[in-house]
């Protein structure tokens, strides 16, 4: 693996010294516990990087250098640091790119105010950003109005995305399969599949990586596309799904690997924003369709249910759907105290997300979600329901739900944005950072 530690190239990515002997190290000690488990194994945090001008610019960036950080993305870089400063981080790995490393040393300085017992910052190329040459630089209207065939490929089936090397702009999709059938655009010189080469760069990190890292928690600051292919890697999410997980700029997304192999993590967290002073993460896809609250009911805390109802206390609520057990209808009823006006349903079947992912299935091929403004659910039943909405998002099998631990007290979040648009996960298990 090519890579280095920053600023010097002449070293291994890898440390010469690494304890292979150290265990029971959580992701987060201490008051800034997010997780609470003691079991050995791995912890890493990815962060994608700060907003950068291509950002603010709507342009997409890829593997190209010209993006770098605005000033309110170094801003909130540095405040993304000052939550992990109390951590025990063992590794610092970012990718070659500005735009990464102006946010890792931003997070660096932060954490240097506490400590000055960091690991150096190494720098690797299996974090590279998505390689996507002829549409790097352009804005994202431009693109989906002039490559508007390329663009719903990329959307629906980027698993079979294909781009050439040449770099001409107009030539850059060759074929795309599925439900729709086949179309070309036109004819491009060495075809390339962006997402799936993305995966397998993915796969070739973890390989490299965990091995050396048993028993210790690593900081990884990466791009939106890179960490999307991170996390579905480590959990077995295929690559047809890269659009359905969200990674907003510096939010915070968190993986236990127990026995330190890929392809076994657990997803503990998923696009955390609320240490930038967001409640819930930004609707990517814009103030449209619909949004699920999931919280687990259960054994929940009375401190857990009111510091949940604090933080959606401003959240516009247009309905509520419980479960008629578990104490899902006293949760629900204490989150609702501030929000008299939303509609409060209660089921007893526990194959209630089929049933609603059919009746939004159809209202979807209807296009009745098209020009819908947004509506906000929130859904509280057990953990196993829950999790059965998030794997029919996110297109796993029942066996493999256990890569999805749901935490009491904590959020997840499904955005169904309209008609021929996957919903995309924006955030799972958010709440608030250091505070249990």
């Amino acid at each position: 693996m090519s890579a280095l530690v920053y600023p010097s190239s002449n070293h291994s990515v890898l440390p010469e010294n690494v304890n292979q002997n150290v265990t029971n190290a959580p992701l987060f000690k201490g008051s800034n516990s997010i997780l609470n488990h003691q079991s050995p194994g791995t912890g890493v945090i990815l962060i994608r990087h700060g907003r950068s001008t291509y950002n603010e610019q709507g342009r997409y960036q890829g593997s190209c250098d010209d993006s770098v950080l605005t000033e309110p993305g170094r801003k909130l870089a540095y405040e993304t640091g000052l939550i992990l400063k109390e951590l025990p981080i063992d590794a610092i790995y970012t990718s070659p790119l500005k735009r990464t490393q102006q946010t890792a040393h931003e997070i660096i300085a932060a954490i240097s105010t506490v400590t000055d017992k960091l690991p150096p910052l190494r720098v690797t190329e299996t974090l590279k950003e998505i390689n996507i040459p002829a549409w790097e630089g352009l804005p994202f209207q431009y693109v989906r109005e002039q490559f508007s065939q390329a663009y719903c490929c990329w959307k629906e089936h980027p698993h079979q995305f294909q781009m050439g090397v040449s770099g001409c702009k107009g030539a850059d999709v060759h074929r795309c399969g599925g439900d729709k059938g086949e179309f070309y655009q036109s004819q491009i010189t060495n075809p390339r599949f962006p997402v799936l080469e993305l995966y397998a760069q993915a796969q070739q990190f973890w390989q490299d990586i965990l091995p050396h890292h048993s028993g210790q928690t690593i900081l990884i600051v990466g791009h939106g596309g890179t960490n999307r292919a991170l996390i579905s890697t480590a959990i077995g999410l295929t690559p047809n799904r890269f659009h359905t997980l969200q990674q907003c700029n510096c939010g915070m997304s968190v993986l236990h690997f127990p026995a330190g192999v890929p392809q076994s993590a657990q997803l503990e967290a998923l696009n955390i924003t609320t240490h930038l002073g967001k409640t819930l993460p930004k609707l990517k896809e814009g103030r449209q369709g619909l949004r699920l609250l999931l919280i687990p009911s259960g054994d929940i805390h009375p401190q857990q249910i009111q510091k949940l109802t604090q933080l959606l206390e401003d959240v516009t609520l247009n309905f509520s759907i419980n479960h008629d057990r578990d104490n899902a209808q006293v949760t629900a009823a204490q989150i609702l105290q501030y929000h008299p006006e939303t509609l409060q349903l209660q089921v007893s079947r526990n194959d209630f997300p089929q049933v609603w992912q059919q009746t939004i299935d159809a209202n979807a091929a209807s296009g009745m979600m098209d020009s819908q403004p947004l509506l906000t659910g929130l859904i509280v039943a057990s953990e196993a329901i829950l999790k059965r909405f998030l794997g029919q998002t996110l297109g796993i099998s029942t066996n493999q739900l256990n890569h999805l631990p749901l935490h009491q007290g904590k959020i997840s979040v499904i955005h169904y944005p309209c008609a021929n648009q996957a919903p995309v996960v924006q955030g799972i298990n958010i709440g608030e950072i250091g505070r249990q």
